[in-house]
C-alpha cells in the first residue's frame, strides 16, 4: 500500500462536488426555514441536532461527489480490521489477539482526491493509504474510501467517541457482526435502532461463518435478520431498498466477493451521500415533530366561543344594556297601552323616585376597574381553551398574544 498525502493532490481541482437533487435540496431550505422561524420560541439545545443535520450537508456538498465514504463498525473481535485488509488486499489495518487492537480509525481509499474528506473526518496523514493491486481506472473499487473505526464496545471511552463521531459524518456503514456477539444488546440499543432509518446506507455482515457447522450459519443468518426487523431496519430483500445482510469469512475469504461486488455496486451508484443526508433530515424531522405537532385536535368549540361573547358583553355592559332597553320598551307599552288607572299609577311611581341616568365619578372608576379584569379574566380564559393540547412552546405564544 502507499501512504496518501495530508493535502489534497493536484487531479482533486477537477473532482465535481456532491450534488443533490431538487427534492432534497427542497427539504433541506424547508428545515432551515424552519430553524430560522423557531429560534425565538424553541431553545438551542431542541434545534441543536436540526443545525447540525443542515451544517453537515452544506460541508459534505461541497466535497466531491465521485467519492463514497463507508465506515467498517464492530464489536471486539468481530474481525472488521481483518475484513478491511482482505478487502483491500494488504495488510493495512493491524490485528491480533490484543484488544482493542485498533486504537485510531485508518482509512483507505481506491482512487485520488478523497484528502478533504479524510480532513472531514479528523484522520491524519500517517493513518492514509492505497491499496496497489488495482490501477485506478481499472479498480472496481474506485471512488470507495474506506474506514476500519476503533470497537464501538471499546473500554477506552475515546475509542467510543471515534466512532461516535465518525459514524455521523460517513455515508455509509458495514456493521461487522460475529456468532458470539451478533444479539448484543450495545450493538442494537445504540446503534442499529437509532439509526433504523438509515438502513438503505446500512449493510450488515456476519463474518466468521467458518466456524459455523453445517446449517448453523443460515440460522444464525435468519435470526440475524429478525433481530434486524425488530430494530425497525428495512431489509434490502427481493429488491426493495434497505440494508443489505450478508455471511462471509474474512480468514477463508468465502463471502468476500459478494461483498466486494455489492460494495463495487453501491459506490458506482453515487447516492450514498445523498441518501446519507436525506435520513438524517428525516430524522431530524422525526426529532422535532413533538414540539410542532400537537398529540390532539386543537381549537376552540363552539362552546367556548360563546362563553366568550357572554364573557365579554358582561365586561362592557352590553348584557345590562339590553335588560335595561326591554324594560323601557315595557313601560313605555305600559303607558302607552295601559289603563287611566295604570298612567296614574306609573306617574306617581316616578315622581317619588326619579331617575337621574349618572353615576357617581367612583362609582364609574370602579365599574371600569372591574370590566377590564372581567375582560382579562375572559381572554386568559378563552386562551387557555385554545392552546390545550399544543406544544408548550406555540402554547404560551398563543397567551402572550
Amino acid at each position: 500500500f502507499a501512504v496518501l498525502p495530508s493535502r489534497p493532490a493536484s487531479s482533486s481541482a477537477a473532482l465535481m462536488p456532491l450534488a443533490y437533487d431538487g427534492n432534497l435540496r427542497s427539504r433541506l431550505d424547508a428545515l432551515r426555514e424552519l430553524v430560522g422561524l423557531s429560534r425565538t420560541r424553541l431553545d438551542s439545545a431542541t434545534l441543536a441536532e436540526a443545525g447540525r443535520v443542515l451544517d453537515e450537508a452544506a460541508a459534505r456538498r461541497r466535497l466531491s461527489g465521485q467519492h463514497t465514504v463507508v465506515a467498517i463498525a464492530g464489536a471486539t473481535g468481530s474481525g472488521k480490521s481483518q475484513l478491511f485488509n482482505t478487502l483491500a488486499g494488504v495488510t493495512i489495518s493491524e490485528t491480533g489477539v490484543r484488544r482493542p487492537t485498533t486504537a485510531a480509525p485508518i482509512a483507505c481509499s481506491w482512487s485520488d482526491g478523497a484528502a478533504s474528506l479524510l480532513d472531514r473526518l479528523g484522520i491524519p496523514g500517517r493513518l492514509r493509504r492505497r491499496p496497489l493491486q488495482h490501477p485506478d481506472s481499472e479498480s472496481p473499487l474506485r471512488g470507495l474510501v474506506l474506514i476500519d473505526l476503533p470497537d464501538h464496545d471499546s473500554a477506552a471511552v475515546q475509542h467510543r467517541e471515534q466512532v461516535d463521531r465518525i459514524l455521523a459524518l460517513v455515508d455509509a456503514v458495514i456493521w461487522v457482526v460475529d456468532p458470539e456477539k451478533y444479539a448484543d444488546a450495545v450493538l442494537h440499543e445504540r446503534y442499529l435502532r437509532p439509526m433504523a432509518g438509515h438502513a438503505e446506507v446500512t449493510l450488515v455482515v456476519l463474518n466468521q461463518v467458518d466456524r459455523l457447522p453445517g446449517e448453523a450459519a443460515e440460522q444464525v443468518l435468519d435470526d440475524l435478520r429478525r433481530l434486524l426487523d425488530e430494530d425497525g431496519i428495512a431489509l434490502g430483500e427481493y429488491g426493495e431498498p434497505g440494508a443489505a445482510v450478508l455471511a462471509l469469512s474474512a480468514l477463508t475469504g468465502e463471502g468476500v466477493g459478494e461483498l466486494r461486488e455489492t460494495l463495487g455496486q453501491f459506490v458506482a451508484e453515487r447516492q450514498a451521500p445523498a441518501r446519507r443526508i436525506a435520513a438524517d433530515v428525516d430524522a431530524a424531522a422525526r426529532h422535532l415533530r413533538p414540539v410542532y405537532v400537537a398529540g390532539r385536535r386543537t381549537g376552540l368549540s363552539e362552546e367556548a366561543r360563546e362563553e366568550f361573547a357572554d364573557r365579554l358583553a358582561d365586561a362592557v355592559g352590553a348584557t345590562a344594556a339590553g335588560e335595561a332597553a326591554e324594560r323601557a320598551w315595557l313601560r313605555n307599552a305600559n303607558r302607552a297601552c295601559g289603563t287611566p288607572w295604570l298612567r296614574l299609577w306609573r306617574w306617581y311611581h316616578d315622581r317619588r323616585d326619579p331617575i337621574t341616568g349618572r353615576l357617581s365619578t367612583r362609582a364609574q372608576t370602579d365599574e371600569e376597574a372591574t370590566a377590564r379584569q372581567r375582560v382579562e379574566q375572559a381572554v386568559r380564559t378563552v386562551a387557555d381553551r385554545a392552546s390545550a393540547g399544543l406544544p408548550a412552546p406555540w402554547a404560551l405564544a398563543m397567551r402572550e398574544a
